[in-house]
């Protein structure tokens, strides 16, 4: 799964420019003007709405995100500093964790695990595994199981 330039340039030039927003208002005044707070919420409200869009999603694919290479499944990571995906092999995979557009991945019963962001539903994500792994297979594996101390 390729990242588009302009995405990755999204993703640094959001956040910089809300920075320079501020920084910029606390140099020219010593209050925090009204408008410029506002357009601050409002720049990243409109940035997490785009994230969350279908129009994001439809540029993610869960097909192209979660695939399968033999016994093995290779999970893309759609932001971050890892480059390469991560290939897991299906008979080391514990438990997978499901909410509101994440996916964790935990290995071997050891509490080891892999945190996925992806722009699609819990349905879409569970059900592309349910696709990849076989009914068998995914109901062995654990779901949402809660932390351990």
């Amino acid at each position: 799964m390729r990242k588009s330039k302009f995405d990755k340039a999204l993703f640094i030039a959001v956040p910089t420019l809300l920075l320079i927003l501020f920084f910029a208002n606390m140099a020219t005044s010593d209050e925090l003007s009204t408008a410029t707070a506002i357009a601050s919420v409002g720049i990243l409200f409109g940035f997490i709405s785009y994230m969350r869009s279908r129009g994001f999603s439809k540029k993610y694919p869960i097909d192209a995100l979660i695939e399968k290479d033999g016994d093995t499944l290779v999970f893309h990571y759609l932001h971050g500093v890892q480059k390469k995906p991560l290939q897991v092999n299906i008979d080391a995979i514990y438990a997978l964790n499901f909410s509101h557009h994440y996916l964790g991945v935990i290995l071997d019963n050891n509490g080891q695990g892999f945190d996925f962001q992806y722009p699609h539903k819990t349905s879409v994500v569970k059900a592309r595994l349910h696709e990849l792994l076989g009914e068998d297979t995914f109901a062995k594996i654990q779901s949402n199981v809660a932390a351990t101390a």
